[in-house]
């Protein structure tokens, strides 16, 4: 009879210990690599200068300087002919736009996420943290589609250069 409560206790004790393990690797976070997905670009993005699916997925990987140097200009008055746009709450403040030829768009980042923009076929921005920008001078007339190459599906708007 001792023996078989003995070994009552043992499994009892056996079982209890494994549910605090299974239990203790719920808990705990399983780390994963994340995986940067690249999403093709439909044909109605595709407006202005001719772009393959190709040319905006090796344009996602590299980095591209801008041909002017920009730089962070800190003014509460917006500046005559540079329209602001600002990236707040994973939004932005205009989406898409219509502007002239000549005309600057200011990218402000707001928020904690950092963000990378892409206007295909033309420039890539640095990483912009809480508090940077980002500028791009307009010079041709067309229709440009620029994503955040972090945040694909909520960063996403349209330039269009009258």
């Amino acid at each position: 009879m001792d023996k078989k409560i003995i070994v009552l206790f043992l499994i009892l004790g056996i079982m209890l210990s494994g549910c605090k393990i299974a239990e203790k690797q719920i808990e705990e976070p399983i780390k994963t690599e994340e995986q940067e997905t690249q999403e093709p670009v439909a044909e109605s993005e595709q407006v202005g200068t001719e772009t393959t699916e190709e040319q905006v997925e090796e344009g996602l990987n590299e980095t591209i300087e801008p041909e002017e140097e920009t730089e962070e200009i800190n003014a509460t008055e917006p500046e005559e002919g540079i329209l602001k746009i600002e990236i707040d709450h994973l939004t932005l403040s205009q989406k898409d736009v219509t502007i002239e030829k000549g005309t600057t768009i200011r990218w402000e980042n707001k928020e904690s996420n950092k963000h990378k923009l892409t206007i295909y076929g033309l420039v890539q921005s640095p990483i912009l943290y809480q508090g940077d920008s980002f500028e791009y001078t307009f010079e041709d007339e067309g229709k440009y589609t620029y994503i955040c190459a972090i945040f694909k599906k909520q960063i996403r708007g349209t330039v269009t250069v009258e």
